[in-house]
């Protein structure tokens, strides 16, 4: 045979076999019992297509060759044949359609929504294919004007057959920022709004229905992309654009429908600089918006040059933006991430206080002083009143520079910086007691005299076999012999973020008599004293760990009043 065909064999029956000019089964083949269709109904977006092959079986179900005719086309459709399916020579080179065939691929393009259908006919014989045109996952819906200017409303209509719901909500995929709604018309056909800056691609509609399929809820995006003005700067004006620490410099925006946060709001405002030097209070000082929001003035920082970025400018519809000035500021006042910050002492004993004297032309903040040496915080003791030195306790195993956290040029208390120091310190380690993995070989405590305490500073891993007294945690033990009865206070404490506590357990180290009153409030609950009422006899001191890491000490005292 000479007919060639093309195309994947569906796979209802009649698309079984389909063969040449003289098929085997034509001699046992029938009248048309009737039309099948695949698939049995359409659902296409506008502008969408789709395909339906239309086939004829007898009642036996063989495929029969007839010449398949749309004869009717419903509203918001086209219906035509495809003319590339299942070709055949009519010559050694060219491929035709036939004329007749077993089935025929007929293209459905939906051009509005409508709930409609298309009537195919052969052999006497019609079938109905009905279809759905629906905004599934596009709409054509319009915008009165898809370029609007900054500040302009926007009205966006809905596609003839379609509606919105009074409660639809408009969204840009995969923005932080979405679209305002102003108010809709009654009857669901159009909705205002206002859309931030930087949008360019299509919106979401949350809720659409439409006449095609009634009773659906579909969440189309627009097959029309809205494009609102491009604002990655922002044009301002300082008053300088060079200052020194703490010059008053006021910016000046001069786009009226660009603001700042206001003072008696909630808007954030800041300005921030690159390279400016960290702190708790480091950047520009004493931000203030104008009254009417459209100017603010600062305090020049130090170490900064280049363009700054306003935290944050407000655009209509009160959109909150990050973005950069388009001018540039330079400060005059640099300062070196290191100060020349002094130690009474390099080299300290355990536990010992020293003194960080601050260089001329700097003082320590007391409110948000901090101090961490080599990586660990140092025991703040007192600040001078002038914030001209700090007493500390570097924790014991710290080495290396310092970390001043609240540092200030003199007289710019406002100005509040993060510097390392040149100099260092090298403290030695605590010699952990030992033995306190066991009760048997626990270490025995000094219990004090009435009025006075007992200071234990140890350190060491806990690893003591965990008892019913300490959730199953590894304690280290310490053990106190009372020879009257006496009324004694434990106190624990730590300073390097871990979770201890402190429990006093009977003689088997296992009954729990009494534990640390701030158990459970983990690592910012310390320290944990309990005052307990004792009769003469051992009770055992478990110091447990609920952490992953061990301090490099703790303090354990016992007090008796």
């Amino acid at each position: 045979m000479n007919r060639f065909r093309s195309g994947m064999i569906p796979l209802f029956a009649l698309m079984a076999l389909v063969g040449c000019n003289s098929e085997p089964t034509d001699s046992i083949r029938g009248d048309i019992s009737e039309l099948v269709a695949s698939p049995t109904q359409l659902f296409i977006e506008l502008g969408g297509t789709k395909t339906v092959e239309v086939g004829a079986v007898d009642e036996q179900g063989n495929p029969l060759d007839l010449a398949y005719e749309v004869t009717s086309t419903g509203a918001g459709i086209t219906v035509r044949r495809d003319s590339s399916f299942l070709p055949i020579f009519v010559d050694d080179t060219t491929l035709r359609a036939p004329a007749t065939g077993p089935r025929f691929r007929f293209i459905v393009q939906g051009t509005g929504y409508a709930s409609t259908s298309f009537t195919v006919s052969a052999g006497g014989e019609e079938i109905v294919v009905p279809v759905q045109v629906v905004p599934q996952a596009g709409i054509a819906a319009t915008f009165d004007n898809p370029t609007p200017a900054l500040g302009d409303t926007i009205t966006i209509t809905a596609a003839p057959g379609t509606s919105f719901t009074q409660t639809a909500a408009l969204e840009i995929p995969g923005g932080t920022l979405q679209p305002i709604i102003i108010d809709r018309s009654e009857d669901g056909n159009s909705i205002r709004f206002l859309a931030p800056p930087n949008v360019n691609g299509p919106i979401t509609i949350t809720e659409v229905t439409s006449v095609s399929a009634p009773g659906l809820i579909f969440s189309p995006a627009t097959q029309t992309a809205l494009q609102t003005p491009l604002i990655d700067t922002v044009d301002v004006v300082y008053s300088t654009t060079s200052a020194a620490l703490g010059d008053l410099v006021t910016v000046t925006i001069p786009e009226p429908l660009i603001k700042v946060g206001a003072p008696d709001t909630t808007i954030p405002f800041q300005i921030q600089f690159e390279n400016e030097l960290t702190g708790p209070a480091a950047g520009a000082a004493n931000e203030t918006p104008s009254a009417d929001s459209s100017s603010f003035t600062f305090e020049a920082p130090a170490n900064v040059a280049g363009a700054a970025t306003v935290v944050n400018f407000v655009f209509p519809g009160g959109y909150q933006i990050a973005l950069p000035t388009r001018p540039t500021f330079t400060s005059t006042t640099t300062f070196e991430s290191t100060i020349d910050a002094t130690f009474s002492d390099n080299e300290p004993d355990i536990l010992q206080v020293i003194t960080l004297t601050a260089p001329a032309g700097f003082f320590f903040s007391a409110d948000t002083l901090s101090v961490t040496i080599g990586g660990q915080p140092a025991l703040i003791q007192s600040v001078a009143p002038d914030g001209s030195s700090v007493d500390l306790i570097p924790i014991p195993g710290s080495a290396g520079s310092a970390e001043i956290a609240g540092v200030s040029p003199t007289g710019l208390p406002q100005f509040i910086y993060t510097m390392n120091t040149i100099d260092g310190v090298t403290v030695p380690g605590i010699t952990p007691l030992e033995g306190t993995e066991s009760l048997a070989t626990a270490p025995e405590l000094t219990v004090p005299t009435v009025g006075n305490s007992f200071v234990l500073n140890d350190a060491g891993a806990f690893a003591g076999d965990p008892t019913d007294c300490c959730f199953g945690f590894h304690p280290r033990f310490y053990k106190i012999v009372l020879a009257a009865p006496t009324t004694l206070t434990f106190t624990i404490d730590w300073f390097q973020g871990q979770d201890l506590g402190v429990y006093i357990t009977e003689a088997d180290g296992t009954t729990l008599i009494d534990a640390g009153d701030s158990a459970g409030e983990g690592p910012d609950g310390h320290p944990e004293s309990v005052t307990i009422p004792l009769v003469a006899g051992t009770y055992y001191v478990a110091a447990v760990n609920f952490s992953a890491s061990n301090p490099s000490f703790f303090q354990l005292t016992i007090s008796n009043p």
